[in-house]
């Protein structure tokens, strides 16, 4: 008996002929022809009936067909899109038959924003009748008068079975043998029936069609399991070989692993306490759920802050993104893990399709989604340690904390499905990590190829994310690929001011993250649906992340792609203050460098005995950073034996007396270094760049340069990079360079560049100041607010000035992020009433301008030729700097905008950190010429101290005060003219 079982089970295999389907035409092309790129028949005879196609233009044979066909020898009809094709006048089957149509098909080319419907095989015509077409990047299927329905999508160069069927009045559609859609039947068919063009010979399709048939059926007798035209022997095996490969996985994904915990439930629990004043220190954990015997699996990211869930059927989905503190949930549907396009096709890396509304996202609606065939799918899961994104150690009175960060990577691994060939080499790694005490996961992704033949990858989306409308303002999205500022683009990173008329996106670099309107999105769910198509007020909550070109790279077995690192922190309010205080405190933990703080003295001298005198002054007065500014600055590059001497020399004694020092140098952005190096203009095809003229670095400049500065910074002892205009994101459009190929590879290639120098930097333990934002790549300051000509205004203007830079600049930046001068000679001009000099005749403008930028903890320079000339002078520099140092740990902490200082009343620095003795700091400060006696209420929640508040004055005194039950306090200040008043605040224990 069960012998013959077997039996049966082979007969069925082999013989799908013996179901009831009735094939009425069927045009296979494998054999139309035998000499490749050879002109296709006149005619083509049906293999049933008496049916006959008569050839319009030039239709190919071509030597290419569905995998197993392809290699009896067989062949396909290829189509150019310009009108060739095949036409009958006869149509094919009647309105109220039940029907199977079905087509083998490859696209040659997908063009996503294409609106053009190009048909591949049509019964009747597009308003009686019925047709596959390709609409850009889509499969549909035509139902004359009732509308188009997308089938699956479109991958160029891959073959795919389409067919749609009417059973009983009930339209279905079905790619590679899964349902995917449904369409309404047409009420008459008219007399046509034509492949490769349309009935009036317009939309003609671009590539290649194997095989058409259209069947009939009774009532109950099409089974969708025997009756296609597909290999049934090889689907069954791919599908044996899946299950094999899922439940392989879902014993992968229960193994145990760095931090893995199995549950039974996902602990999604509030998180009571605030993290911006109390440390939560739960653990990073993936938490697995236990296996049920079923063929899925739930995993998620958990921090005690934060949650990210993913679920595992036929492919990886994200299902949920919790922000713990208010129970936020941002996920309201499913999207790819990622999307790569190689070699000019797309490809989504995991997801899963048919979720049937995507404003919401029901977990019931979960195991009836399935996964696309030509999406990578999730082979393994691992966790693992944080990665090390740049050297970094405790240096420069920087905080004492962990790096990398504590926490936990989650490495999800995909590969190509069976019937992806042009990428059967390729893998996809997606890298998640979560960190202890704070509400955010950073992402990025690696695509390898195992092949030696390369592939390229022309784009990446390394984040492809649908949030919930009402939490689109409270994620906050960059990525490290930041340049071309030296403020922060609040809307994410890099941004790239391009001046001239925006002919292509590397004119814009712009940020990686983008919100954009979700194609997919079609809810109900929206205000009003002419506003939204008519005044361009839809819902932009897709959020991608990508960059503005390329990267464009070629990738091989010996060289693998990693991209930019995105960073997403969650907020769970909508508050200026608390919301900049959460970005601030992201850098703080995950870009520690930022928090180095140096005293600097800067001078332009090159004279010895007049640098060694400087350096004796700094020594005494407790200065910490040497900065040699221009205009000359120091030439790094230059390896003369008499140059390098005297910065060694220099060096050498700063060194003696604990001083650090650097040069300046104007090193990229406006400094061209010769035509063969420089970047080429997109446009104009010759050297030209947004800064005038700039270097490419990704020309052969780089090989000589920097080699050059690193022999420099060896031989000379400099421990500070001090560069002007590094690489500010110009495109290069030169084909000759030799570390780039040309346009849409230059931004990546040249950021690329930068980024190494700088974490080189990092592992020789230097400062890193820059004007520039590469912050989450190991840069240490940038600017506090920039305006070069600022430097030639008059002390009094300076003064005021300077706190409102500072007050701007802290909304994104720690104090210590940015640096900000005080100018005791003229930078441009030798004008007197720019500078301080002499300084004993300006000592209260010079103790003003000094107290102010050391109580904003900023990184201070004091320009000039001297520090001192008096010793009344050099007492108060002392004085002032001892202050800062004995406080230091509090002022260079972040700031909390208490007022915009106007120049009519008083203003504030108050700085916070609950995590340390001295919780608090406000310095007031009278811009006026008369004396003001005022209550400022201060916001001191961020100190972490509720109930009392001890206020520690400058003459020592003490005074204890209630705060209210929003811990704000009333403190009454008297400030002479011109005056400051401080003031340290501690809890009262």
């Amino acid at each position: 008996m069960k012998r013959i079982q077997i039996l049966l089970f082979f007969i069925t295999l082999q013989f799908p002929l013996l179901a009831k389907v009735k094939p009425v035409v069927h045009f296979n092309f494998g054999k139309s022809g035998n000499v490749t790129f050879a002109v296709a028949p006149e005619s083509i005879k049906s293999d049933k009936g008496s049916f006959t196609l008569s050839r319009i233009g030039r239709p190919l044979f071509y030597a290419d067909a569905p995998a197993e066909k392809a290699r009896q020898g067989d062949g396909a009809l290829l189509f150019d899109g310009k009108g060739d094709g095949y036409l009958m006048s006869s149509p094919i089957g009647k309105v109220e038959e039940n029907f199977v149509f079905e087509v083998w098909v490859k696209a040659k080319e997908v063009i996503p924003q294409s609106g053009e419907t190009n048909l591949v095989a049509l019964n009747g015509t597009s308003k009686e009748g019925y047709g596959f077409a390709q609409r850009g990047k889509s499969w549909v299927f035509i139902s004359g008068g009732k509308g188009t329905s997308t089938i699956g999508n479109a991958v160029k160069g891959q073959w795919i079975h389409l067919a749609a069927t009417l059973r009983n009045g009930i339209g279905e559609l079905w790619m590679n043998g899964k349902k995917t859609g449904t369409f309404n039947a047409t009420k008459t068919i008219a007399s046509n029936f034509s492949i490769g063009i349309s009935n009036d010979q317009k939309q003609a399709f671009q590539g290649e069609v194997y095989e058409v048939r259209w069947s009939t059926f009774d009532k109950q007798e099409f089974d969708e399991e025997s009756d296609f035209l597909i290999n049934y022997n090889k689907k069954k095996e791919r599908d044996k070989n899946k299950d094999i490969s899922r439940l392989a996985l879902i014993e992968n994904i229960q193994k145990p692993g760095l931090g893995k915990v199995q549950v039974t439930t996902f602990e999604n629990k509030t998180q009571d306490a605030d993290w911006l004043i109390v440390p939560v220190e739960a653990s990073c954990q993936l938490q697995v759920k236990e296996s049920t015997g079923h063929k899925i699996a739930e995993f998620q990211l958990n921090n005690g802050l934060v949650s990210r869930s993913f679920y595992v059927s036929d492919n990886l989905a994200c299902v949920g993104y919790k922000n713990l503190s208010n129970q936020a949930e941002y996920i309201r549907a499913v999207k790819p893990e990622a999307r790569v396009m190689i070699d000019s096709v797309w490809y989504d890396v995991g997801g899963l399709k048919g979720q049937p509304e995507q404003s919401y996202l029901l977990e019931s609606w979960l195991p009836e989604m399935e996964a696309d065939d030509q999406a990578f799918e999730l082979v393994s899961v691992e966790t693992t340690a944080p990665l090390e994104r740049y050297p970094w150690q405790q240096k420069f009175n920087a905080v004492s904390t962990d790096w990398p960060a504590k926490g936990l990577r989650l490495v999800l691994t995909f590969r190509p499905t069976e019937r992806m060939d042009l990428v059967k080499n390729v893998e996809v790694k997606v890298n998640y990590e979560i960190y202890q005490g704070l509400p955010v996961m950073t992402k990025w992704v690696e695509v390898l190829n195992t092949n030696d033949k390369l592939v390229r990858l022309n784009q990446i989306e390394t984040e492809v994310l649908a949030v919930n409308q009402d939490q689109v303002n409270r994620i906050h999205v960059e990525s490290d690929f930041s340049f071309a500022l030296v403020n922060a683009n609040l809307k994410g990173s890099a941004l790239m001011h391009y001046q001239g008329d925006k002919i292509e996106p590397y004119q814009a670099g712009e940020s990686t993250t983008k919100w954009t309107v979700d194609k997919e999105y079609h809810t109900w769910a929206t205000h009003n649906q002419a506003e939204d198509n008519f005044l361009n007020f839809p819902h932009r909550n897709l959020l991608l992340s990508y960059l503005p070109m390329g990267p464009d790279v070629d990738v091989s077995r010996t060289s693998p792609f990693k991209s930019y690192i995105t960073f997403e922190l969650l907020q769970d309010d909508d508050d200026r203050e608390r919301k900049s205080l959460a970005h601030r405190r992201m850098y703080k933990k995950l870009a520690p460098q930022t928090t180095e703080s140096l005293i600097t003295g800067g001078i332009t001298s090159h004279d010895e005995k007049t640098l060694k005198n400087f350096i004796d002054q700094m020594g005494e007065l407790g200065l910490e950073r040497l900065d040699i500014q221009a205009w000359p600055g120091i030439s790094h590059d230059n390896l003369e034996d008499k140059y390098v001497a005297l910065w060694k020399n220099i060096a050498s004694y700063a060194k003696e007396k604990g001083i650090v020092m650097g040069g300046y140098e104007l090193q990229v952005a406006s400094r061209g270094r010769g035509a063969e190096v420089d970047c080429i203009h997109p446009v104009t095809g010759k050297p030209g760049s947004v800064f005038g003229q700039s270097v490419c670095m990704a020309s052969s400049w780089k090989d000589t340069y920097f080699k050059n500065m690193w022999e420099f910074y060896d031989k000379t002892g400099l421990m500070t990079y001090n560069m002007d205009g590094p690489y500010h994101g110009d495109p290069c459009a030169s084909t000759e360079h030799p570390h780039h190929h040309g346009l849409y590879d230059s931004q990546w290639e040249q950021w690329k560049s930068q980024v190494q120098v700088i974490h080189e930097l990092q592992r020789r333990n230097m400062y890193v100041p820059i004007p520039d934002w590469y912050f989450l790549n190991g840069q240490s300051a940038t600017g506090m607010g920039y305006r070069e000509a600022s430097a030639n205004l008059t002390p009094d203007q300076q003064m005021l000035l300077g706190r409102q830079y500072i007050y701007d600049g802290t909304w994104h930046k720690l104090p210590t992020m940015g640096w900000i001068s005080l100018q005791l000679v003229g930078f441009y001009s030798n004008d007197p009433k720019i500078g301080l000099e002499p300084l004993a005749q300006n000592l209260d403008r010079y103790e003003g301008q000094l107290k102010q930028f050391l109580a904003s903890g900023s990184q201070l320079t004091i320009r000039g030729n001297r520090l001192y000339d008096t010793p009344e002078t050099k007492a108060m520099v002392a004085k002032n700097i001892n202050w800062f140092k004995k406080h230091r740990e509090i002022l260079t902490s972040e700031i909390i905008h208490v007022n915009r200082p106007n120049g009519r009343d008083l203003d504030c620095m108050l700085h916070v950190n609950p995590f340390i003795k001295e919780k608090g700091m406000v310095v007031f400060f009278n811009p006026t010429n008369r004396k003001i006696t005022k209550a400022m209420k201060l916001p001191l929640y961020y100190t972490g101290i509720k109930g009392k508040a001890k206020f520690t004055g400058e003459d020592g005194q003490v005074v204890i005060k209630p705060l209210d039950d929003k811990s704000a306090i009333e403190l009454t200040v008297e400030i002479q003219p011109g005056g400051t008043v401080w003031y340290a605040i501690e809890d009262v224990i």
